[in-house]
């Protein structure tokens, strides 16, 4: 029973695989569905079961047909509480939209009984049942549904992004790293989704990069924007120089046609975009602190550092990783949880969930994308590895009790899985943190 009533709340990704849209008017009512207001009266399950010959169609009224019969007898659009409350409540349509709007005002319980005794009144003089007004009267309620127009064109939006991630996955995956920050998922998700669809992210290079993202013939380099502290002034700047005369053969010529801060130039280094120069980015940012001096009216002398070199440990892949998410927010060349993994035996991974059996015991592992808290009850959170995502769920009363463990970066998780109506979720019972706090690693979180 309770997770029927989180169904209100199932992702997107869920509910289109179950609703299988098949031209744009299922689009519009497919994201119409998985809005509050819909779920509220667990309209999503109802519409699904419904979608799929599960339940059968059915109204309160026949009054209710006009409305609601195109969606299978379930409010999906605001649109349709209006038309409900004229065609069954005798409003007219102006008081219909306002007792829509009622439902979203603080302390509207008089406000309420007011509209409930016009629609009582007017749906008896069309020979609606007390009982029968009462019930369709609370379907409405203040939870956001999209207009019915709205739904619509969100629906042609996301047709219009599928069918570019289909047929130009490039010039997609380059629009979204250029247009960021933006949307549901970090730069960091969106760069491994496109790996898994056969596209590489490439590191900033001081002779290759431009200030936004760029296609490299079957790859997307990263601009100098992605680096942290070089903002559109310094991006602009290195790619001035550098077009103006020519590429940077050294990194003390680099250093001293761009004037880059030493901050500036550390953060090129831990990106990769210096790797060119000498790839042991350790011992580039040594010769940074010996060449480096700050900008003056003083020229500065090229002077000899050879005597001032030394030999210095390798940074091990670890230290790489570590560097490049401080310095880009993401890993171009991996998956943090690829270097994790080995130190994880027994920790399942994404690739299997679909191998799972509801009631199973699991113990998975991976970087917070996303955390919601829809409901206020209920946390949803989803973890993603080297292979793709994991669905979670924590009720109200344990989340408040692993409340800090959870709010870490990187997460090794004991669920339960539960599998309902064609969706999987792993419910938390224990969180063990990975790797110190993490805090160069960020999610999204709503709610």
């Amino acid at each position: 029973v309770r997770f029927k009533g989180l169904m209100r709340h199932v992702c997107q990704i869920q509910t289109i695989s179950r609703i299988k849209p098949l031209n744009l008017t299922d689009m519009a009512r497919e994201v119409a569905a998985v809005r509050p207001g819909v779920g509220a009266n667990a309209g999503v399950r109802h519409y699904i079961r419904r979608r799929t010959g599960e339940e059968p169609v059915s109204f309160d009224h026949d009054l209710e047909k006009r409305a609601l019969e195109r969606t299978l007898g379930v409010i999906l659009f605001q649109d349709q509480v209006n038309q409900l409350a004229i065609d069954v409540g005798g409003l007219s349509p102006s008081d219909a939209d306002q007792l829509r709007r009622s439902y979203g005002r603080r302390n509207n319980q008089s406000l309420l009984d007011h509209y409930w005794e016009l629609f009582r009144d007017g749906s008896a003089a069309k020979g609606v049942i007390e009982e029968t007004a009462w019930r369709i009267f609370s379907k409405f309620n203040g939870g956001y549904m999209f207009p019915e127009s709205h739904a619509f064109a969100f629906g042609v939006t996301a047709y219009q992004m599928s069918w570019l991630k289909r047929y130009y996955p490039l010039e997609f995956y380059l629009g979204l790293l250029n247009q960021q920050p933006m949307g549901f998922y970090s730069p960091e998700t969106l760069k491994e989704d496109a790996r898994r669809h056969g596209i590489r992210v490439l590191n900033p290079h001081v002779n290759l990069s431009r200030d936004l993202c760029t296609i490299e013939e079957d790859s997307i380099r990263l601009g100098f924007r992605y680096v942290r502290d070089i903002g559109q002034n310094a991006a602009k700047r290195i790619v001035d120089v550098r077009e103006h005369d020519a590429p940077f053969p050294t990194l003390a010529d680099f250093m001293e046609r761009t004037g880059l801060l030493q901050g500036e130039l550390e953060s090129l280094a831990d990106a990769g975009a210096l790797d060119i120069f000498n790839p042991d980015r350790r011992t580039t940012k040594w010769e940074i602190g010996l060449r480096y001096h700050p900008v003056g009216k003083q020229m500065g002398l090229r002077l000899a550092i050879d005597q001032d070199t030394t030999l210095l440990p390798v940074l091990h892949a670890g230290a790489v990783m570590e560097g490049e998410y401080r310095s880009l927010g993401m890993y171009p060349s991996g998956h943090v949880m690829a270097h994790l993994r080995p130190g994880l035996p027994g920790v399942l991974t994404s690739q299997y969930l679909g191998e799972l059996q509801d009631g199973q015991e699991i113990v998975v592992a991976g970087l917070v994308v996303r955390r919601q808290r829809p409901s206020g009850k209920t946390v949803f959170i989803t973890l993603e590895d080297e292979y793709g995502h994991i669905p979670m769920m924590i009720w109200e009363r344990e989340y408040q009790r692993m409340r800090h463990q959870l709010a870490n970066s990187l997460l090794k998780v004991r669920g339960t899985v539960s599998r309902q109506e064609g969706t999987l979720n792993i419910l938390i019972t224990y969180v063990d943190v990975l790797g110190g706090t993490n805090t160069s690693l960020k999610s999204k979180n709503w709610g």
